[in-house]
Protein backbone atom coordinates (compact mmCIF):
# COMPACT_ATOMS: atom_id res chain seq x y z
CA UNK A 1 0.00 0.00 0.00
CA UNK A 2 1.12 3.50 -1.08
CA UNK A 3 1.67 6.17 1.64
CA UNK A 4 -0.88 8.47 0.23
CA UNK A 5 -2.97 5.54 0.08
CA UNK A 6 -2.03 4.93 4.33
CA UNK A 7 -3.58 8.17 4.54
CA UNK A 8 -6.59 8.30 3.21
CA UNK A 9 -7.94 5.35 3.76
CA UNK A 10 -6.44 7.05 7.62
CA UNK A 11 -8.51 10.12 7.32
CA UNK A 12 -12.08 8.48 5.78
CA UNK A 13 -11.87 5.99 8.83
CA UNK A 14 -11.23 9.16 11.22
CA UNK A 15 -13.59 11.36 9.90
CA UNK A 16 -16.54 8.85 9.55
CA UNK A 17 -15.88 8.64 13.31
CA UNK A 18 -15.74 12.00 14.22
CA UNK A 19 -18.86 12.24 11.81
CA UNK A 20 -20.95 9.43 14.18
CA UNK A 21 -19.60 10.69 17.16
CA UNK A 22 -20.99 14.54 16.00
CA UNK A 23 -24.19 12.79 14.91
CA UNK A 24 -25.02 11.35 18.01
CA UNK A 25 -23.74 14.33 19.80
CA UNK A 26 -25.90 16.96 18.08
CA UNK A 27 -29.41 14.61 17.30
CA UNK A 28 -29.32 12.34 20.77
CA UNK A 29 -26.86 13.12 23.47
CA UNK A 30 -27.59 17.21 23.17
CA UNK A 31 -31.20 17.34 23.52
CA UNK A 32 -31.17 14.60 26.51
CA UNK A 33 -28.70 16.90 28.29
CA UNK A 34 -30.30 20.30 28.72
CA UNK A 35 -29.23 21.63 25.58
CA UNK A 36 -25.55 21.62 27.02
CA UNK A 37 -22.46 20.50 24.72
CA UNK A 38 -20.37 17.46 26.68
CA UNK A 39 -17.75 19.61 28.87
CA UNK A 40 -14.94 17.93 26.88
CA UNK A 41 -15.88 20.66 24.02
CA UNK A 42 -15.71 23.22 26.84
CA UNK A 43 -12.60 24.72 25.20
CA UNK A 44 -12.41 27.52 28.04
CA UNK A 45 -12.61 25.55 30.44
CA UNK A 46 -15.03 24.59 33.55
CA UNK A 47 -15.11 24.65 36.92
CA UNK A 48 -17.29 22.21 39.62
CA UNK A 49 -20.57 24.63 39.57
CA UNK A 50 -20.98 24.40 35.94
CA UNK A 51 -20.16 20.29 35.97
CA UNK A 52 -22.98 20.34 38.32
CA UNK A 53 -25.47 22.38 35.97
CA UNK A 54 -24.53 19.32 33.31
CA UNK A 55 -24.74 17.12 35.48
CA UNK A 56 -28.23 17.90 36.79
CA UNK A 57 -29.49 18.64 33.32
CA UNK A 58 -28.14 15.02 32.19
CA UNK A 59 -31.51 12.63 31.20
CA UNK A 60 -31.25 8.93 31.52
CA UNK A 61 -31.14 8.59 27.94
CA UNK A 62 -27.99 10.99 27.41
CA UNK A 63 -25.91 9.49 30.41
CA UNK A 64 -26.47 6.01 28.19
CA UNK A 65 -25.20 7.86 25.17
CA UNK A 66 -22.35 9.55 27.39
CA UNK A 67 -21.07 6.47 28.20
CA UNK A 68 -22.05 3.86 25.91
CA UNK A 69 -21.76 4.93 21.95
CA UNK A 70 -19.97 8.27 22.46
CA UNK A 71 -17.56 6.70 24.89
CA UNK A 72 -16.67 3.82 22.38
CA UNK A 73 -16.38 6.08 19.52
CA UNK A 74 -14.25 8.85 21.73
CA UNK A 75 -11.65 6.12 22.67
CA UNK A 76 -10.93 5.45 19.21
CA UNK A 77 -11.27 8.73 17.40
CA UNK A 78 -7.93 10.40 19.71
CA UNK A 79 -5.83 7.85 18.61
CA UNK A 80 -6.80 7.91 14.97
CA UNK A 81 -6.52 11.80 14.75
CA UNK A 82 -3.29 11.46 16.61
CA UNK A 83 -1.84 8.72 14.21
CA UNK A 84 -3.55 10.73 11.11
CA UNK A 85 -1.78 13.75 12.49
CA UNK A 86 1.72 12.10 13.42
CA UNK A 87 1.78 10.18 9.72
CA UNK A 88 1.63 13.25 8.10
CA UNK A 89 4.15 15.35 10.26
CA UNK A 90 6.39 12.00 9.79
CA UNK A 91 5.71 11.80 5.58
CA UNK A 92 6.95 15.55 5.56
CA UNK A 93 10.28 14.04 6.84
CA UNK A 94 10.05 15.45 10.08
CA UNK A 95 9.91 12.40 12.44
CA UNK A 96 10.90 13.94 15.77
CA UNK A 97 8.07 15.86 15.72
CA UNK A 98 5.42 13.53 15.06
CA UNK A 99 4.96 12.97 18.98
CA UNK A 100 2.90 15.86 19.64
CA UNK A 101 -0.09 14.39 18.07
CA UNK A 102 0.53 11.12 20.45
CA UNK A 103 0.69 13.78 23.49
CA UNK A 104 -2.88 15.81 22.09
CA UNK A 105 -4.39 11.45 22.01
CA UNK A 106 -2.92 10.82 25.26
CA UNK A 107 -4.30 13.85 26.71
CA UNK A 108 -7.19 13.68 25.45
CA UNK A 109 -8.24 9.54 26.52
CA UNK A 110 -6.87 10.55 29.99
CA UNK A 111 -9.95 13.57 29.81
CA UNK A 112 -12.32 11.07 29.02
CA UNK A 113 -11.64 8.97 31.52
CA UNK A 114 -11.50 11.36 33.96
CA UNK A 115 -15.10 12.74 32.74
CA UNK A 116 -16.50 9.42 32.55
CA UNK A 117 -15.74 9.00 36.22
CA UNK A 118 -17.03 11.86 36.88
CA UNK A 119 -20.29 11.06 35.80
CA UNK A 120 -19.95 7.61 36.97
CA UNK A 121 -19.45 8.93 40.43
CA UNK A 122 -21.56 12.44 40.38
CA UNK A 123 -18.67 13.67 42.18
CA UNK A 124 -17.47 17.19 40.54
CA UNK A 125 -14.23 17.26 42.84
CA UNK A 126 -12.20 16.19 39.42
CA UNK A 127 -13.64 19.00 37.61
CA UNK A 128 -10.69 20.78 37.76
CA UNK A 129 -8.57 18.59 36.50
CA UNK A 130 -10.79 17.56 33.70
CA UNK A 131 -10.72 21.29 33.08
CA UNK A 132 -7.09 21.67 32.47
CA UNK A 133 -7.14 18.39 30.78
CA UNK A 134 -9.33 19.50 27.99
CA UNK A 135 -7.61 23.02 27.89
CA UNK A 136 -4.29 21.19 27.43
CA UNK A 137 -6.11 18.93 24.73
CA UNK A 138 -7.26 21.48 22.58
CA UNK A 139 -3.80 23.47 23.16
CA UNK A 140 -2.33 20.21 22.09
CA UNK A 141 -4.57 19.50 19.05
CA UNK A 142 -3.73 23.41 17.84
CA UNK A 143 -0.35 22.77 18.37
CA UNK A 144 -0.39 19.72 16.51
CA UNK A 145 -2.24 21.35 13.54
CA UNK A 146 0.25 24.27 13.66
CA UNK A 147 3.24 21.66 13.06
CA UNK A 148 1.07 20.28 10.31
CA UNK A 149 0.84 23.42 8.55
CA UNK A 150 4.80 24.14 9.35
CA UNK A 151 6.39 20.95 7.85
CA UNK A 152 4.12 21.05 4.88
CA UNK A 153 5.11 24.67 4.40
CA UNK A 154 8.76 23.60 4.94
CA UNK A 155 8.81 20.31 2.57
CA UNK A 156 7.31 22.90 -0.23
CA UNK A 157 9.96 24.84 0.03
CA UNK A 158 13.24 22.21 0.84
CA UNK A 159 12.30 19.19 0.33
CA UNK A 160 12.35 16.35 2.63
CA UNK A 161 15.36 16.03 5.29
CA UNK A 162 16.01 12.52 5.04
Amino acid sequence: MSYGRYIRILSALTGLIYLLMLGIGVLWLVPASAGYLPPDTWITGYDAARMSGWIMGLEERAIALYLGPIHWLDTVFPPLLGLLLASVIWRFGRGWLAMVPFLYSATDLWENAVLRGILRSGDVGLAGQAAALTQGKFALLGLSLALVWMVWRDYRRNGPLY
